[in-house]
């Protein structure tokens, strides 16, 4: 699957149509709020790593200038197809953990995290319509059978979704713009929770790197995840 290199741009404002179907509640069956008033679950509500900031904030400041709508649209579509492969990794990998060996506050983040990649595809599906490329098929092997190894990956995972939306974020156009920003910063708060149930500093850094395309595409095949068509 190829994926152009997208060129620095300037930066565009914010919008006031934000996309309503991402407020909607997307948890997984079991659901994340329990009451508790432990670490990890104000982490759960409320925790958000610098990337989200950068993601929300200081990256999404002026708007880039466009040679043509046209142009404009097929760099939308290929940036929201890539990030679309990550979630679409995402969602399945979290969807065949939950049926398996995890328990406690594992399974509790793999039934979340399954909810939200699945509204995260289908948010992405939708803006690109006709133009969405197809899920791939996957193979997790023992990443789903073995808690440590799920905990390991989904970390992985995590913080790579996290530096692929930083990375893209400002090459959008006003349009896709604001979902863009909204998803990025979930994601801070899923690398966060994982990293905090790991027992990791949830929160270590000011502000967290962007990757490349290419850098977060190599993450994805590294993992072999994805099974030959």
């Amino acid at each position: 699957m190829a994926h152009a290199d997208f060129s620095s741009a300037s930066i565009g404002l914010l919008r006031e149509d934000q996309p309503d179907e991402l407020f909607a509640s997307g948890g997984g069956e079991r659901g994340a709020d329990d009451g508790a008033t432990s670490r990890s679950a104000l982490l759960k509500r409320a925790v958000a790593v610098g990337g989200a900031a950068v993601a929300t904030g200081g990256v999404v400041t002026a708007l880039p200038k466009l040679a043509s709508s046209a142009a404009a649209t097929a760099r939308d579509a290929r940036i929201l197809n890539y990030v679309l492969r990550l979630e679409y990794l995402k969602a399945a990998f979290y969807e065949e953990a939950r049926a398996g060996v995890l328990t406690g506050e594992l399974l509790q983040f793999a039934d979340v995290l399954a909810g939200h990649e699945r509204r995260h595809v289908a948010f992405l599906r939708k803006r690109l319509g006709k133009e969405a490329e197809d899920q791939p098929r996957f193979d997790f092997g023992d990443a789903t059978k073995n808690a440590d190894a799920f905990a390991a990956t989904a970390r992985t995972l995590e913080e790579t979704a996290v530096s692929a939306y930083i990375g893209q974020g400002a090459n959008l156009t006003r349009r896709n713009m604001v979902g863009f920003a909204q998803i990025a910063s979930v994601e801070a708060r899923h690398a966060a929770w994982i990293a905090d149930v790991l027992g990791r500093d949830p929160a270590p850094l000011v502000a967290d790197k962007a990757k490349t395309p290419a850098q977060v595409l190599a993450v994805i095949e590294k993992t072999g995840f994805e099974a030959p068509s």
